[in-house]
């Protein structure tokens, strides 16, 4: 074994080594606030969306796209559409869909802090918060109906800030129904829970998403409240459960699916660094130098001075003054952009803005190569004269 492998295999073990130890430590507990279904973080909804499913079974839809996406391939769509996360906003165009659908006498239950204002703005509501004065003591939730009203104290421990809603329609108060609040020692009514009349549907916001979590459902008592909740779904009718609105279903796929799973993500990087460790040692080039091969040499200008060399000797000088006419007339169409069959008058005016030169000298050009093409004989100093002409108005464009 060389010195490159004995070091390259050093350095896999080491590698190997740091791993294990990583994974030997405890794990510290991850608090983001994900809230995605496929989570089974604190505050991930794994619990609650497969208990929604078992309940709801075949009526369960998971939705991965927007409202306004879902709706245009499912026109005839009608139920329940559930949203959680502790920040939904839906845009203006997805807002007006899911309201349009709920006239149509449909529902939709909302858990989050803070909704779109325009989707408050409809419905006459607003948020307000709600501090849990002594933080040391938990955050207790309840509901108004008696037939649901747990004995027991549904807590969250430890919750310092809330929101509950305020309904600034006091003129058409029959369509709210105050479903349920926080508990406190204080007069006031903190709804966290309230259904909203809306055309021929209902609207159902709930200020508080975490009752959709893994922490807060395993909570003693909890599951009650969750199950209380779900309640106020029709039963009968499809239930359309959004997950690509929650904080941790931004990523999707096949790194998705490694980066949850820690043997799959540690395999992916044990990877990558046997690759970079392959490149450093083995990558370099072991054959040998590939010889400089010099390309074709161009002979291009030794062939066009035989040629002329041919046609003087030959003295076809009128040949050699009809190739001089040739090319420069090649040269306005193809350099100057000039049309070469138009008026004669116009054609001299061009040339003679585009080259910058004078009219006279262009005309005195044009003169040359009339007598030139109507001649049989043409003279090498005329032959001389007519490059020496052309090669000047293009040297004052150039």
């Amino acid at each position: 074994m060389g010195l490159k492998d004995k070091i390259f295999t050093g350095l896999m073990l080491l590698f190997l080594f740091l791993i294990v130890v990583s994974e030997s430590r405890q794990q510290e507990i991850n608090w983001y606030p994900s809230f995605a279904v496929s989570h089974k973080i604190p505050y991930g909804s794994y619990i609650a969306y497969h208990e929604a499913k078992t309940l709801f079974g075949d009526r369960f839809k998971t939705v991965r796209v927007s409202p306004y996406v879902y709706f245009d391939k499912h026109p005839d769509a009608n139920g329940t559409f559930v949203f959680y996360n502790p920040d939904i906003s839906f845009g203006k165009t997805a807002l007006k869909v899911l309201l349009h659908w709920v006239k149509k006498g449909n529902n939709l239950l909302i858990a989050s802090q803070n909704v779109d204002q325009a989707l408050l703005d409809s419905l006459k509501l607003e948020y307000a918060g709600y501090l849990n004065k002594n933080f040391r003591k938990d955050l207790i939730l309840n509901f108004d109906n008696p037939d649901l009203s747990l004995k027991d104290s549904i807590r969250f421990d430890r919750f310092a800030y809330a929101s509950v809603f305020i309904v600034k329609d006091t003129v058409n108060t029959e369509n709210y129904i105050k479903l349920g609040h926080f508990e406190s020692d204080s007069k006031d009514e903190n709804i966290n829970f309230i259904d909203v009349s809306y055309g021929k549907g209902h609207i159902m916001l709930h200020s508080f998403p975490y009752v959709f979590t893994n922490y807060f459902i395993l909570q003693p008592h909890n599951l009650s409240y969750y199950e209380g909740l779900l309640s106020y779904i029709n039963l009968k009718k499809p239930v359309y459960w959004a997950v690509n609105v929650q904080n941790g279903a931004t990523s999707s796929g096949v790194f998705k699916y490694i980066i949850e799973n820690p043997g799959f993500l540690w395999a992916y990087r044990l990877l990558f660094v046997g690759l970079l460790l392959y490149i450093l040692f083995e990558g370099k080039r072991k054959q040998r130098p590939i010889p400089v091969v010099e390309p074709p040499k161009n002979e291009t200008l030794d062939f066009t001075g035989t040629i002329a060399d041919m046609y003087i000797e030959n003295k076809e000088h009128r040949r050699i003054a009809l190739l001089h006419i040739k090319h420069f007339m090649d040269y306005l169409r193809y350099q100057l952009n000039i049309d070469i069959l138009q008026n004669h008058e116009v054609l001299i005016s061009k040339i003679a803005q585009k080259t910058k030169t004078d009219k006279e000298e262009v005309e005195k050009l044009f003169d040359m190569i009339e007598v030139i093409q109507n001649q049989q004989n043409v003279s090498p100093e005329m032959t001389l004269k007519l490059e020496k002409q052309i090669e000047k108005i293009k040297s004052n464009y150039n």
